[in-house]
């Protein structure tokens, strides 16, 4: 009995090791990350609220894993890159479709082999940092000329204006600062030509109040400008607001409304903002 309980213990003083070790380690390549590039003489201001594991080409590598993202979107990832890629209807047939910020696991290529299975004209990925756009670029070359990929700010596209039939954001609001979350939504509206479609994927305030503590505490600690996307900054509510636009919405939530993905068509004949 004593050796069991010994082994027991043993076996959680381990899990408890490697969870305050995987939990030091995102803090120091999280917060600290930021708390340091503050402090930096030489950060740029545009990319200086943004994370080593994105800026760095090691940490990209240790990063994108499919069971990596999985486990930060508490094994959801799936059901909602599949939600995402479903809402890029009626048809992908000579469409061009933007994907602002190349993010974290499949998403891309999956989006990708929709486009190829459908004839899409072009599929464009943008991010802000380089080492991204790169990562991004090898993951996608099976598809060659199909994809393009671009170093460009969400908040400051270069594209012309209404330019792209869909526009796909995944998880990109939550990691922006407030005035940034809302450009961002200027701009994805700016590029998409009317009748199109912007396609979300993004955390939502949980029903549960237990979700709701654990979230708000994993927030403050790696994601401090997460809690805006549950208590200021509403997706649609912004749509509205910045653009003037009455979009026709679709939106999904899943595990107790704890993540969401909302499909925004932009009506024919509205403001252009």
């Amino acid at each position: 009995m004593t050796m069991q309980t010994d082994s027991f213990l043993f076996f959680i003083s381990i899990a408890a090791a490697v969870l305050a070790s995987i939990g030091i380690y995102f803090f120091i390549i999280t917060r600290i990350s930021i708390i340091v590039q503050s402090r930096s003489v030489k950060s740029d201001p545009d990319t200086a609220h943004i994370y080593w594991i994105y800026k760095s080409p090691f940490f990209i590598s240790l990063m994108d894993r499919m069971f990596v993202v999985s486990s930060i979107l508490l094994l959801q990832y799936n059901k909602l890159v599949s939600c995402v890629v479903k809402r890029l209807n009626p048809s992908l047939k000579g469409k061009r479709i933007l994907q602002i910020s190349c993010a974290f696991g499949n998403i891309s290529e999956k989006i990708a082999e929709r486009c190829a299975e459908q004839g899409a004209a072009e599929f464009v990925l943008t991010d802000i940092m380089q080492s991204e756009v790169d990562n991004a670029q090898k993951k996608l070359k099976k598809f060659g000329k199909l994809c393009t990929f671009l170093k460009q700010d969400a908040t400051k596209l270069e594209f012309e204006d209404q330019s792209f039939d869909y526009v796909v954001v995944f998880f990109l609001p939550h990691e922006l600062p407030f005035a940034k979350k809302g450009m961002l939504i200027e701009e994805a509206n700016r590029v998409l030509k009317p009748g199109g479609k912007i396609v979300f994927g993004e955390f939502h305030k949980p029903r549960l109040k237990v979700l709701e503590i654990l979230g708000r505490i994993y927030f403050y600690v790696f994601e401090p400008y997460a809690t805006e996307m549950w208590d200021e900054f509403d997706i649609v509510k912004a749509l509205e607001e910045k653009t003037g636009n009455h979009y026709i919405i679709e939106k999904n939530t899943f595990l107790f409304d704890n993540f969401q993905v909302v499909a925004a068509e932009r009506p024919q004949f509205q403001n252009q903002a």
